[in-house]
């Protein structure tokens, strides 16, 4: 899979994610917290396939990678971002538009919590871990594994 398709699956992550963070400091009406929820599932379309493509694909690549600096780097962010999709599972399940309407400050910290670590591991991705997938992949395949 190449990085570049990643590189724009973020950029549309990144601009609903923005639009959802809008919302959730919005005045919360019943209108309001209705298209705070369209918002998640939106979102929710977008990350679910991109997150589980890199947990069974970027980070195991990078993880089984010959180099040991690459593998310890790569096993270190998994462990620190890795649980951003269980996260966002219990966050889209709880913030339906009836949560978001009667707990909107509950909301919007959760929204900006969850967020918060999304963008993160985009910035980390993009800065860090893409290029050294590119690199990775310029190399003839029986370098990229360790035996």
């Amino acid at each position: 899979m190449p990085t570049s398709k990643l590189l724009t699956e973020h950029d549309r992550i990144l601009r609903q994610a923005s639009t959802l963070a809008g919302l959730a400091r919005a005045r919360m009406t019943p209108d309001v917290a209705a298209e705070a929820r369209a918002a998640i599932l939106g979102l929710d379309r977008l990350l679910v396939d991109h997150l589980t493509a890199e947990d069974a694909w970027l980070y195991p690549l990078l993880m089984t990678s010959t180099d040991a600096a690459i593998r310890s780097f790569a096993t270190a962010c998994f462990e620190e971002m890795g649980g951003l999709h269980g996260a966002w599972d219990a966050y889209r399940d709880l913030w339906t538009a009836s949560a978001i309407l009667h707990s909107p400050t509950r909301f919007g910290l959760a929204t900006n919590g969850v967020i918060g670590a999304l963008a993160m591991r985009v910035e980390r991705e993009n800065t860090e871990l893409y290029p050294l997938v590119d690199d990775i992949s310029l190399l003839p395949a029986e370098a990229v594994h360790a035996a």
